[in-house]
């Protein structure tokens, strides 16, 4: 079944979450949002579709059974049964491509019910004005400073379930607590609200 999405910033052609939409596009063209780009902890850009500045990205058809959808929506941190408690939700937004039509997509942006904390609303035009623009945010971020080691431990850390204990080093633990990315509970690590941030665009 054909789906109309947009896709900017870490979502987009190149960055860091396009893998989990690119197997099923089927058509993509340059397109525009009107909303509000903030800047998450990590560093991330995510959508606000309140605002009227112009947030580049790319108009994408996917062929995705209905059936796929609950995959897609957890890998990307939005669950539909949790409501107000996801601060990632997937909306119907307009988006205008570039010949100026306008249609009705979907796409991950950030919840109005529910701010998360250190985001910061981003100002510089430049940002805004092109294509390349969104994709320098994306790319700076602390998610490019981390190694290979401690992403691969965060994702660990994201999918365990319940009291479920993720041994870890010493030198690892360190590195992590002096990041806040994890914090100890006693008996077992679990993540910050910042690495629970970052566990979702690994």
């Amino acid at each position: 079944m054909g789906y109309s999405f947009f896709l900017y910033g870490v979502y987009d052609e190149g960055q860091k979450c396009f893998s989990r939409f690119q197997n099923f596009i089927v058509s993509s063209q340059p397109a525009y949002a009107k909303g509000t780009l903030f800047k998450l902890a990590c560093g991330l850009p995510l959508l606000n579709t309140a605002g009227d500045k112009t947030v580049p990205g790319r108009l994408v058809e996917l062929n995705l059974a209905e059936s796929h959808w609950p995959i897609i929506d957890a890998l990307n941190g939005y669950n539909a049964s949790a409501g107000k408690k996801n601060f990632i939700v997937r909306e119907s937004i307009e988006v205008s491509v570039l010949e100026g039509a306008s249609v009705a997509a979907q796409t991950y942006c950030l919840s109005s019910e529910r701010k998360t904390q250190g985001c910061q609303e981003i100002t510089e035009d430049s940002v805004y004005d092109n294509f390349a623009g969104a994709s320098s945010v994306a790319q700076a971020s602390l998610i490019d400073r981390l190694t290979e080691r401690q992403k691969t431990y965060i994702q660990k850390l994201s999918q365990a379930k319940g009291r479920e204990i993720v041994p870890v080093d010493m030198a690892l633990y360190r590195e992590l607590m002096s990041l806040e990315l994890i914090v100890d509970k006693g008996r077992r690590l679990a993540l910050t609200h910042l690495g629970q941030e970052i566990s979702l665009f690994l």
